[in-house]
């Protein structure tokens, strides 16, 4: 009887290890974190950087109706026409392996002769995966731009 309970405490400490590692990470302070720094990583075009928050099935669903995947996203990122792009009113519901983020963003593009300043609503999904907080879908609800 001894070595069954042993055993059996000897499989589960790697899933107990694993459980202390994802709530270290799953506190919604620290998506509020990393929500608005990948925001930064965009305006400071770092895509190398970038490429491990978005998840290879990321899909940004734009204001305009225009939808994307990651690789066409991060080559918009390489073309650094982001100036600011700065989170308001930012809320993160919490699941085991998901959040679900919900915000306003404020954006100012360089866009030829002007800066393009818009605002946005959306939401974020990020989910739990390879040991790290992903990205896997941005959608944009409502977006309207300054004269």
């Amino acid at each position: 009887m001894q070595k069954i309970k042993t055993t059996l405490l000897l499989l589960l400490i790697p899933f107990v290890v694993l459980q202390a590692q994802v709530s270290e990470q799953t506190d919604s302070s620290f998506i509020l974190v990393l929500n608005q720094q990948i925001d930064n990583y965009v305006v400071k075009q770092q895509v190398e950087l970038l490429s491990k928050f978005y998840a290879d099935d990321f899909v940004f669903s734009h204001g305009s109706g225009k939808v994307e995947g990651r690789e066409g996203w991060l080559k918009s990122v390489a073309k650094g026409n982001f100036l600011l792009r700065q989170h308001d009113s930012v809320t993160v519901e919490m699941h085991q392996e998901l959040a679900i983020v919900r915000g306003k963003l404020s954006v100012h593009k360089n866009n030829k002769d002007k800066i393009d300043r818009y605002h946005l609503k959306y939401f974020r999904l990020y989910a739990y995966r390879n040991n790290q907080w992903q990205l896997i879908s941005h959608i944009t609800t409502s977006e309207w731009h300054e004269k």
